[in-house]
């Protein structure tokens, strides 16, 4: 463990960790699954860069859509809490680089530090917000709304033009059919929301886009 990955850890989460040999750098390219539905998890992974997807494995195969995580993200603390299987999976979407602080290492120092816990505590906090708002969102809004907040969520200021997935994944992750998302995009790309062309998507107006989003996000 590099000294510059406990600052970013201090940056990031607002917490100092003391070096020790127990702590760990963990990378995990674009496209690696980071935790798998089933298994069990070995330790808390603090995200220090890097962007993933918590998805939900359904009856039909597919996987839906929870969060979409940048900086500041955990993985593992509802899994060591309930002492339970990953309850869904992680996976990187860019290249990730995570602290790893091992179970062992937490119940024997870590556990005992307000600061540390507090900061899980915010970050369970946070989850149980997510976790109400998306489950609204996944049984009563529409495709449409789904979509543009999934559009939204991948969207910065800097990023005028959108590196998308196929058509396929997005209907994937927000649970409805590839068809029916390129007829939503049609759509906007005819009332002049949005241009496509065969990789990207530019976001032409994106307050409207937010305003069809109902302010829904995917994070």
């Amino acid at each position: 463990m590099t000294h510059t990955s406990l600052e970013q850890f201090s940056t990031i989460y607002g917490c100092t960790l003391s070096p020790n040999v127990a702590l760990q750098q963990r990378v995990y390219e674009a496209g690696a699954v980071i935790t798998e539905v089933g298994s069990m998890i070995d330790g808390f992974y603090f995200l220090l860069s890097g962007t993933y997807y918590v998805t939900s494995p359904e009856a039909n195969g597919k996987a839906l859509l929870l969060r979409r995580c940048t900086t500041p993200a955990i993985i593992g603390d509802v899994e060591l809490f309930q002492e339970c299987p990953v309850q869904a999976q992680c996976e990187a979407i860019t290249r990730c680089t995570f602290l790893f602080i091992p179970t062992a290492y937490y119940t024997s120092t870590l556990r005992f530090q307000a600061p540390f816990t507090e900061l899980l505590l915010r970050e369970l906090a946070f989850k149980l917000k997510t976790c109400t708002t998306l489950s609204r969102v996944n049984a009563l809004s529409s495709v449409s709304v789904k979509l543009a907040a999934y559009l939204c969520t991948i969207h910065t200021e800097q990023q005028a033009y959108l590196i998308v997935e196929q058509p396929q994944h997005i209907a994937d992750l927000i649970g409805t059919t590839t068809r029916h998302v390129n007829r939503i995009l049609k759509r906007w790309e005819d009332d002049g929301i949005l241009q496509r062309t065969q990789d990207h998507i530019h976001i032409t107006q994106l307050d409207t886009l937010q305003d069809l989003s109902h302010g829904v996000r995917y994070v």
